[in-house]
């Protein structure tokens, strides 16, 4: 088991976390403070979720069809932990590569056909200096889960999906489990999250993604101006991943929540493919606390650090929509 402090020294320099701290630079200039996974807008009876999302550069330079593939499923994933059903997929290719473009193409493909998807709208780039490829997923709730809506003294859960292909990286590690399940499977835990959301049986979610477990929940803290206490020795693993590993992993398919009906969220999210744990608890403060094997230490103090690089203690000013 890993020493606790060496192991936040090392979650505190994670590059996929510390990309996060450039979001402050464009807030002012937009006039928003949403940190949300997704956007949303209610549209008469039901409400619009949409995210985008853009894969990183060495992956597109070096893997373009798994490029497309990730393209579809981070935005998907995006949509789905606001306890939306995504329908529709959008899509802008940057490349003089014929080949790069083609393979992009059918990795786009192949996620479509997994999640069940409406292609609706691509551009095309032929003459950059540069691969890209990002995406936009559209789907539709009717009660959509928040990410600044966490409260104290409501469980911190973790629902995720851990059979799949595990992949060891320079950058951080992968779990894939969505290529090895059918799209029956997909879509049923894609049910579960939209159950849970529209049973009312969660407060906040968020997709845990590049950053993993540990940055995803600090980000869920700062976004809500809470702590929390994260227990590591709960963690549910895939097999043959040790902690340590597992904290440093994108895991395709993985939400973290928070809930005052725990017991039926969790209920709800197993019976619907997904394995689910209560991980730790909401507190007062802004403090991330991390325990580990008898070990207790602070990962991140909110009040004086930011994950999404605000300068000193940022204030989040309660939305009229808070609440859904």
């Amino acid at each position: 088991m890993p020493a606790l402090r060496p192991l936040i020294r090392r979650l505190k320099t994670f590059k996929p976390l510390l990309r996060k701290s450039y979001i402050s630079e464009l807030m002012g200039i937009l006039g928003s403070r949403s940190l949300e996974d997704a956007g949303f807008m209610r549209v008469g009876r039901t409400t619009v979720v949409v995210s985008c999302d853009g894969i990183l550069e060495e992956v597109v330079r070096t893997s373009p069809r798994l490029a497309g593939y990730y393209s579809v499923l981070v935005n998907v994933q995006d949509v789905v932990c606001k306890g939306a059903r995504p329908f529709g997929f959008l899509y802008v290719l940057s490349s003089s590569s014929s080949r790069a473009r083609k393979e992009m193409t059918e990795g786009i493909r192949e996620g479509l056909e997994k999640f069940g998807l409406e292609f609706l709208k691509a551009h095309t780039h032929p003459d950059t200096s540069y691969d890209a490829v990002d995406g936009m997923c559209v789907g539709l709730a009717r009660r959509v889960l928040r990410s600044d809506t966490a409260r104290v003294g409501e469980d911190l859960l973790l629902a995720a999906d851990l059979k799949g292909t595990f992949r060891r990286g320079k950058l951080f590690n992968a779990l894939d489990s969505v290529r090895e399940r059918s799209r029956g499977e997909i879509l049923e835990q894609v049910e579960g999250m939209v159950g849970v959301a529209e049973g009312g049986l969660a407060s906040a979610s968020k997709d845990v993604s590049a950053p993993g477990i540990v940055g995803t929940a600090a980000m869920l803290c700062e976004y809500s101006g809470v702590g929390a206490v994260l227990e590591l020795d709960r963690l549910p693993l895939p097999g043959g991943v040790g902690v340590e590993e597992w904290l440093f992993t994108y895991p395709s398919t993985c939400y973290l929540l928070t809930s005052s009906r725990t017991e039926r969220c969790l209920r709800t999210l197993r019976e619907h493919g997904l394995e689910a744990e209560r991980v730790g608890r909401i507190v007062k403060g802004g403090k991330v606390v991390l325990r580990l094997g008898g070990e207790e230490e602070t990962f991140l103090d909110l009040g004086r650090e930011s994950v999404f690089g605000f300068r000193g203690t940022w204030s989040r000013k309660p939305s009229r929509r808070s609440r859904w």
